[in-house]
């Protein structure tokens, strides 16, 4: 089930309804049912991978804390990593296993040596897999006591809203809400719906109409002129940021309304100055989860080598681009970004020193923006990566753009042709304009909604409808309202 389809626009108000029209007492019971209804709707057979991997970390979780206070610390790791490698190893035999296959099939000369199975990737099993995982870790350091309730758990793991594609929540944040009896707040209501409203526009009006342009282009790369693939490659930029942030604030919106708070994933990453600062506000979840679990812990049993940070952050990036996807592709994107990081820890105090003998005010609006640049167009440049079908179209993309890019080719009449027509175009030049502003005025830490809701009550009732209206009139839909899938949920 899609947040963009018709069946959620049913299934979201009349679970929320029955949410808090039912005692408080089986709430937990009643959302948990709905939740792994909601994932059973694009395949059933699949909930036995989620229920596996919850009844495993569940009692994972149990038996750690209860071998932690019998102190018998053999048993407590035994059964640590046990809980561990079983969730590792369902998530590498359904995503993983088939391309480690093909990579020995190839390395040996063609030759066949494990076989191949075809079954459908599970959806969201990579964001379920990891909040398990969390939790186990977060139990085992003792930073939080094992849940004893295995349904509250169970809706921790499967809670809908962020099920499929996250945000990846803490048991600390999440878990602690669920325990917690929730009531009817017109205040979230009003203030979830709104976060909703601007999910589905930037899915519907802004992501799914610059996927008709950038699917055109990558689709016959071999037939344009590098400068289509130069502008197709800046605006998937934009469109797998729309596409992914407005999952993540419909989730949050949804949640919201029930009395749910989910943690930020994206915050306006592309006015970042640097890579660092771009991934503490690209998919947060995920950057702190690597963060926490990974990077600080290895950079740890590693702080006597002068290279541990370095060597953690290749560990870290490499992980992140196979957790995209088994493909080579993923993993030479989560290289280039741990070379861009590296290259920005290494080049830190020599630039310093060079700014400063060229007397270059640092702190200057316009270096800031060169800054912003800089990072927007290297990670444009990582993204060839991430969306070429293959390691040859990525590099042959790389080649075209960098040897073949001709810009007076874009002002020609050709350049409708390509997915936009002219009303397309006009539409999706005012809705960037509208991200725009809007992700101006969060990055300078203006409370857009606190706006809103202060404006008189006509004015707030326009910018609803206004909102509502863009959605339905100009969204991007299918012959029948077919409702385009999110990019992440492949991942």
């Amino acid at each position: 089930m899609l947040f963009n389809s018709i069946d959620f626009l049913l299934f979201f108000p009349i679970v929320t309804l029955l949410c808090f029209a039912i005692p408080p007492k089986v709430r937990n019971l009643f959302l948990l049912g709905c939740s792994l209804y909601f994932y059973m709707c694009w395949k059933a057979k699949y909930i036995l991978l989620i229920g596996f991997s919850i009844v495993v970390t569940y009692l994972g979780g149990l038996l750690i804390e209860y071998f932690s206070q019998k102190k018998k610390p053999f048993l407590e790791k035994s059964v640590f990593w046990a809980t561990i490698g079983s969730n590792l190893l369902i998530l590498f035999v359904f995503k993983y296993y088939n391309f480690f296959a093909e990579n020995l099939a190839a390395i040996s000369g063609d030759r066949i040596l494990l076989p191949l199975f075809q079954f459908a990737l599970p959806v969201g099993i990579s964001f379920y897999t990891f909040q398990a995982l969390g939790y186990v870790i977060d139990v085992s350091r003792k930073t939080i006591k094992a849940e004893k309730n295995p349904f509250t758990y169970a809706l921790f793991i499967s809670f809908y809203p962020q099920l499929v594609a996250g945000p990846i929540e803490r048991s600390s944040n999440l878990l602690a809400q669920i325990k917690q009896r929730t009531s009817f707040n017109y205040e979230n209501m009003r203030s979830g719906l709104l976060l909703m409203g601007w999910g589905m526009f930037q899915k519907v009006v802004i992501a799914d109409r610059l996927a008709l342009f950038v699917d055109s282009i990558y689709n016959q790369y071999t037939a344009v002129d590098g400068a289509y693939l130069l502008l197709a490659t800046l605006l998937f930029a934009i469109q797998i940021y729309c596409d992914f942030a407005s999952y993540s604030n419909i989730a949050r919106g949804a949640a919201r309304v029930m009395g749910y708070r989910l943690m930020l994933n994206f915050n306006t990453p592309y006015f970042s100055k640097s890579f660092a600062e771009y991934w503490s506000r690209w998919h947060i979840s995920l950057s702190t989860w690597f963060q926490d679990y990974i990077f600080e812990p290895l950079a740890w049993k590693l702080k006597d080598h002068r290279w541990a940070a370095g060597f953690s952050i290749f560990v870290v990036f490499f992980i992140s681009g196979f957790w995209h996807g088994a493909s080579w592709t993923f993993v030479i994107w989560g290289l280039l970004h741990a070379f861009l990081r590296i290259a920005e820890i290494l080049t830190k105090k020599p630039k310093k020193k060079l700014y400063k003998k060229l007397k270059i005010n640092t702190k200057s609006k316009q270096f800031q923006y060169l800054q912003m640049v800089f990072v927007f167009l290297c990670v444009c440049f990582t993204y060839i990566f991430f969306r070429a079908d293959s390691l040859s179209q990525a590099l042959s993309i790389v080649r075209s753009i960098f040897t073949d890019t001709h810009i007076t080719s874009l002002f020609q009449q050709s350049f409708f042709t390509f997915g936009l027509d002219v009303k397309d175009f006009v539409v999706a030049v005012v809705a960037l304009a509208v991200l725009w502003c809007g992700d101006l005025l969060v990055y300078r830490k203006v409370d857009i909604y606190g706006w809103i809701t202060a404006q008189k009550r006509p004015i707030r009732w326009v910018i609803y409808w206004l909102l509502i209206f863009s959605v339905v009139i100009f969204g991007v839909y299918g012959p029948s309202y077919d409702s385009a899938p999110f990019i992440y949920f492949q991942f």
